[in-house]
């Protein structure tokens, strides 16, 4: 298995904890790292009878601004579109769906502090 970098750490863990703070909010998890050839969603959830696509950002510091800051123009790009490849395998018309995110901020020897931020973009 490929060593991972400080910030794949960070990332991979900042999912977890993600998962673990979304499911403790009546979210229920159905995939993660979801993969299609035009982007990645981090978690795809259902809360009631809507499908929620989350995008983890996890930070150990806060030198660099909220960890929802850095979903740009792009990210945002590939997350609709890998959304639409999700939503193409299920293959139904009438599935409502949005865009929600999930700041995770670590801090040595402190317990992760995670906001959700439903609705991010429409």
């Amino acid at each position: 298995m490929p060593h991972l970098s400080r910030t794949e750490e960070i990332g991979r863990y900042g999912e977890r904890v993600a998962a673990a703070f979304v499911r403790r909010r009546g979210y229920r998890v159905l995939t993660r790292n979801f993969q299609s050839e035009r982007g990645e969603i981090d978690l795809v959830c259902r809360q009631g009878n809507v499908l929620v696509f989350v995008e983890v950002r996890a930070r150990a510091g806060t030198q660099f601004g909220r960890p929802a800051e850095s979903i740009d123009e792009r990210k945002q790009g590939a997350l609709e579109n890998a959304a639409q490849d999700y939503l193409q395998l299920l293959d139904r018309d009438d599935i409502t769906y949005r865009f929600d995110a999930v700041e995770v901020r670590m801090r040595a020897g402190e317990v992760p502090v995670c906001t959700l931020l439903p609705n991010i973009f429409s």
